[in-house]
């Protein structure tokens, strides 16, 4: 069987390809420049495919960053908010919002796959995502395939977000029972050197290691 998985390099991707791999899928990895700061996970997203040995493409929809604004992953005019280590983060989450992302990377995943005659694709969506991303639940996931299979008038494509119904601790979690390598990962939306342990991905990454009881190869700026 033959998989296509979308990949940026972070920890539910990641988890999500090991997951891939260990279940049999013969497995194709898509990454997606869209004019995002933390470039730095496409470089991850690399070393994790390499790892595995998986067929790996990088697609540059750069272009994505002068249509799509407002979003402080993309947008030079929006900071990425710092989020206090006591706060809460999932409300800053909202100024990460990227307009239709998931639509458009599963589209051409969507496209990649039937090209290359495999029904499935799978994405890291997870249950705390849900909240904040419209995209990133069960409802969008089985509507999006409906349409997929009307458009390429086909009964056998698969979208799945197979983590959808997990928190990112028990990613993290069944990460370390398959050996994801996480300190090849990448999380930091501000993209520097080192993960800044400020920004609400950060937050998300530290308490997620905490609550699993994995220990966080992650080096913090703070």
């Amino acid at each position: 069987m033959k998989a296509v998985v979308i990949a940026s390099g972070g920890v539910d991707s990641s988890t999500l390809l090991y997951k891939t791999v260990n279940d049999n899928y013969e497995t194709y990895a898509l990454t997606f420049i869209y004019g995002q700061k933390h470039r730095r996970e496409i470089e991850s997203a690399k070393k994790i495919c390499e790892g595995l040995k998986v067929h790996h493409k990088v697609i540059d929809l750069s272009v994505l960053k002068d249509v799509l604004s407002g979003s402080a992953l993309t947008d030079s005019g929006v900071e990425i908010p710092e989020v206090p280590e006591t706060a809460e983060y999932y409300e800053t989450l909202r100024a990460t919002i990227v307009p239709n992302r998931n639509s458009i990377f599963l589209s051409i995943a969507i496209g990649y796959a039937v090209s290359i005659k495999a029904n499935y694709i799978f994405f890291g969506a997870h249950h705390s995502d849900r909240g904040v991303y419209p995209d990133c639940r069960q409802e969008f996931v089985e509507a999006f395939e409906y349409a997929e299979r009307l458009a390429n008038d086909s009964t056998h494509l698969v979208i799945s977000a197979p983590f959808v119904r997990m928190n990112k601790s028990e990613i993290v979690k069944l990460g370390a029972e398959l050996g994801v390598p996480y300190k090849e990962t990448w999380s930091c939306y501000k993209g520097g050197r080192i993960h800044c342990g400020v920004c609400s991905s950060c937050r998300e990454r530290k308490r997620a290691f905490q609550e699993a009881g994995v220990v966080d190869p992650t080096e913090y700026e703070r």
